[in-house]
């Protein structure tokens, strides 16, 4: 009974190695490649009581090497130039917010600049293998509720997001587009 189960067992594990060798490795472009998955709203209220919209931007990658992100706590050369604080590539995710007025989409502007909800995601791998990855990056955006005349963003403002993605090697992914956020109304 020993040994049939032993045999079993050995047979299991021999075909599982099977299965897994004939797993073909898939074929991505070096340079990564974005789709947009969806976008979740939940208007809540901070502990000071004011109003905010907590967006998730959902996007898909697809990346050919695998060298997606930036960890400095345990990668200091992620923080080295052109990576640094204040440098061209220190946001690996970048992300621009239109607005809705009269039908078309204009960019936000801020005093002046483009308002943006640029930022950082950590690496998709922590090993040093080169090797294709696919996954979601779920990038958290939160937008307070301020009724000055000042804010751009107001309640019931339609908005959407332009979302693009930075590997190491400084290549940038295509542009993706949000669906339409009317805020302040979930």
């Amino acid at each position: 009974m020993k040994r049939h189960r032993l045999l079993l067992g050995l047979a299991f594990v021999l075909g599982s190695l099977g299965l897994t060798s004939c797993y073909d490795e898939p074929d991505f472009p070096l340079t990564p490649n974005l789709t947009f998955r969806g976008i979740e709203q939940r208007t809540l209220r901070n502990p000071q009581n004011i109003r905010y919209d907590s967006l998730i931007l959902v996007v898909r990658f697809q990346d050919g090497d695998g060298n997606l992100g930036l960890s400095e706590t345990l990668f200091p050369e992620d923080k080295e130039p052109p990576f640094n604080s204040g440098g061209e590539f220190f946001h690996n995710i970048l992300v621009n917010v239109y607005k809705k007025v009269n039908g078309q989409y204009l960019k936000v502007q801020l005093f002046g600049n483009d308002l943006t909800y640029n930022g950082r995601f950590p690496r998709v791998s922590t090993d040093a293998r080169v090797e294709p990855l696919e996954g979601d990056i779920r990038y958290s955006i939160n937008i307070f509720e301020n009724r000055s005349t000042d804010n751009p963003l107001q309640a019931g403002d339609t908005i959407r997001f332009d979302a693009q993605i930075l590997d190491r090697d400084r290549n940038k992914s295509p542009v993706v587009t949000s669906d339409d956020v009317i805020l302040f109304s979930k």
